[in-house]
């Protein structure tokens, strides 16, 4: 029992310093220019779905039942608001999938500079990585849409669970796919325990938090770079050439 205690305390303190460390990311001049074009990039989109499904509750009568035209007109503003609110990391995820090698590259090459080459990739699998988290985001989302709406209360429980699995999945193999082959990189995450996934879950509560969630998508990256790097992965990796 206490070697079991030892290893969640080594776990959780290992943890928090990762989360520290990639809170310092936001020092780094190249990883502030990507949070502030992703933060633009991502309001600019919220914007654009504010008006569209504003148009879809208010100007597309979807019933010729009165009553149910007239709640949405009651209620439709704030179930938009915090729809809005809690599909906002999602739209972030999506964005800063664009820029995870800038933010990896900076923090490797301030905190890890003795590191072994790169792994070769084949030119379309960044491309199909972001691809395949796009439509994860979106598939993961649009199922959860109709408890967001229907169970208030636990509705953000949902969101940070089902977000917390994307986003742990997301920063981890953006940053385990440059070093490991895919099968590696998912024996690794199995190996760790659900540390993917309670980080991934820390962060989603925290890109909940209005104006602390434009930091959270780099800070969210980093942080998974440096847990990546506490894990033992060089045992897996092949060998350079």
């Amino acid at each position: 029992m206490a070697n079991i205690a030892n290893k969640s305390f080594g776990a959780a303190a290992q943890t928090g310093g990762a989360l520290a460390r990639g809170f310092a990311a936001l020092a780094y001049p190249r990883c502030l220019l990507v949070m502030f074009a992703s933060a633009a990039l991502s309001v600019l989109l919220a914007i654009g779905l504010w008006y569209l499904l504003h148009w879809a509750v208010f100007d597309w009568k979807f019933f010729n039942w009165v009553w149910v035209n007239w709640l949405l007109r009651q209620f439709g503003g704030v179930a938009l608001f915090f729809l809005l609110l809690i599909l906002f990391p999602a739209l972030m995820a999506i964005v800063i999938s664009c820029f995870f090698d800038i933010i990896i590259d900076e923090v490797e090459r301030r905190n890890y500079p003795d590191l072994p080459p790169k792994r070769r990739q084949p030119p379309g699998e960044l491309v199909a990585y972001i691809l395949k988290f796009t439509a994860l985001i979106l598939i993961v989302n649009l199922i959860a849409l109709p408890f967001y709406l229907l169970l208030p209360g636990i509705n953000f429980l949902i969101a940070w669970t089902a977000n917390g699995y994307i986003f742990g999945r997301e920063y981890y193999e953006a940053v385990a796919m440059r070093r490991l082959a895919p099968s590696e990189m998912h024996a690794l995450r199995c190996q760790t325990g659900g540390r993917t996934f309670r980080a991934g879950f820390l962060l989603a509560v925290l890109k909940t938090v209005p104006f602390l969630n434009l930091a959270i998508p780099v800070v969210g990256c980093a942080y998974l770079t440096h847990l990546f790097h506490a894990m033992p992965w060089r045992e897996k990796a092949p060998p350079a050439r």
